[in-house]
C-alpha cells in the first residue's frame, strides 16, 4: 500500500492521480480494515493529519503520517460527512496547514465512503436485540470500580462491546416493586434512541452505559428512580458513576424533587450526601423531622411542610398538598411547634428545608 501511494506521487496527469486514489482506497476496503487503520491509511496518502467523528458514539480517531495521534486540536481543511443508510454519523476530515492540495478533497471523499463501508460492515450497538444489550454485571461493576487499574478497566470496557475509545455517561436505575428492567430498557431505548449497556447489579439496581458525548435529557416517566452522572471518557466511568449514585439519593427525594434527575440538576446541593449518615441522623433538627414522621400521621405532617417549605405562598402549598388553606396554617403552626423552628421567618424555612432534605437523604443511603 506505501509501494502505491509512492507511485500516486510521481504520477502527473490528474486523472491518472485520482484513479490511484480509487485503487488505494479499493485494495484498503478490500483487506476489511478497522477504522483506525482507515483513518492512519488515510493521513499517510495525504500526508497530513486525518481525522472522523462518529457523534453516536462521542468518539474522534486522529492520527498522523507517522501513525501515532496527535496532540492538540483538531484544525480542518477538508471535510465531508459520513452518511450511513441515509443517516449523518459524523464526519471524516484532513488537517493540513497551508495551502490545499490539488487532490485532497477527492481523498476526503473516498476516506468518508471507506469509513462508512467499515461502520456498515459493524453491526450497531443500538440495533443488537434487546436482550442482548444486556451486559455481565461482573463486567460492568469492574468498569465503575475506582480501584482497579486502567488497562483491567479498559478491558473490561472492549468485553463488554464499548468502542476503544470515546465518551460515556453511567446512568444509576432504581426499578419499582412492579417494573421489569427488560421492559424499562425499551421504553428508554425508543426514547433516547442511544446505544447503551444494561447490568443488573441487584434486584432493584442496575447501571446503564449510555455511549455518546451529548447528554441525557430526562423527559421519561418512571415508576422507580433514576439518576444520570456527567458524560466522560470511558476509563473515567468510575467517576460518573459515583456522582450518578449520589444524584439517585435526591431523586423523588419530596415535593420538589423529581424521579429522574441529572447530576447538573443537584449542582452544590450534592455536598450534602457526603455528610455522614450517622452524624445527620443526630442532629437535633434531623431528630424532630424523624420523630415528625413516625408520629401519628406523620407522612401527611411532612408532605404538608415539604410543600409549604417548597411554594410560594400559603395557598399554594395547600392546593399543592390538597388541604385547605386554614388547615395547612394551623397545622404549619403545630408543626413548628413539635421542630423548635420559627416557620414564618426565611431563615426558620430554610433551616427546616434544610432538615428535610438531610432526613430524606438519610432514608436513601
Amino acid at each position: 500500500m506505501q509501494g502505491l501511494m509512492l507511485k500516486l506521487l510521481n504520477v502527473d496527469a490528474a486523472g491518472e492521480r485520482a484513479l490511484r486514489v480509487v485503487a488505494y482506497f479499493d485494495q484498503l476496503a478490500a483487506n476489511n480494515p478497522d477504522l483506525d487503520s482507515v483513518v492512519r491509511a488515510t493521513a499517510l496518502i495525504a500526508d497530513c493529519i486525518a481525522g472522523v467523528e462518529l457523534r453516536d458514539r462521542g468518539l474522534v480517531v486522529r492520527f498522523s503520517p507517522e501513525g501515532v495521534e496527535p496532540a492538540g486540536t483538531s484544525a480542518q481543511s477538508e471535510r465531508a460527512a459520513l452518511l450511513v443508510e441515509g443517516e449523518d454519523r459524523g464526519s471524516a476530515w484532513l488537517e493540513r496547514s497551508g495551502d490545499e492540495r490539488e487532490l485532497d478533497e477527492f481523498i476526503v471523499e473516498r476516506f468518508a465512503l471507506t469509513v462508512v463501508a467499515v461502520l456498515a460492515r459493524e453491526r450497531r450497538v443500538s440495533e443488537v436485540d434487546l436482550p442482548a444489550g444486556f451486559s455481565d454485571p461482573a463486567l460492568a461493576q469492574l468498569l465503575v470500580n475506582d480501584r482497579v487499574a486502567e488497562a483491567e478497566r479498559s478491558r473490561a470496557a472492549r468485553l463488554l462491546g464499548l468502542p476503544g475509545s470515546g465518551m460515556i455517561q453511567l446512568v444509576a436505575l432504581e426499578t419499582g416493586p412492579d417494573d421489569r428492567l427488560g421492559d424499562l430498557s425499551a421504553q428508554l431505548h425508543e426514547r433516547w434512541n442511544r446505544a447503551f449497556y444494561v447490568a443488573e447489579l441487584s434486584r432493584h439496581l442496575a447501571l446503564l452505559i449510555v455511549v455518546g458525548s451529548e447528554p441525557l435529557t430526562w423527559d421519561v416517566r418512571l415508576s422507580g428512580r433514576a439518576a444520570s452522572g456527567p458524560v466522560v471518557d470511558i476509563l473515567d466511568a468510575p467517576r460518573s458513576w459515583s456522582i450518578a449514585r449520589e444524584t439517585l439519593r435526591f431523586a423523588g427525594a419530596g415535593a420538589v424533587w423529581p424521579r429522574t434527575l441529572s447530576s447538573d440538576d443537584v449542582g452544590v446541593l450534592r455536598l450534602l450526601g457526603q455528610i455522614d449518615r450517622a452524624a445527620a441522623l443526630a442532629h437535633p433538627d434531623v431528630e424532630r423531622v424523624a420523630l415528625l414522621a413516625a408520629a401519628p400521621n406523620g407522612d401527611e405532617a411532612v408532605t404538608i411542610l415539604d410543600h409549604y417549605l417548597h411554594s410560594e405562598s400559603l395557598r399554594s402549598a395547600a392546593r399543592a398538598a390538597n388541604f385547605h388553606h386554614s388547615s395547612v396554617q394551623s397545622r404549619i403552626t403545630r408543626i413548628g411547634t413539635k421542630l423548635g423552628i420559627d416557620l414564618k421567618s426565611a431563615a426558620g424555612r430554610e433551616r427546616a428545608a434544610l432538615a428535610l432534605l438531610l432526613w430524606r437523604l438519610c432514608q436513601n443511603p
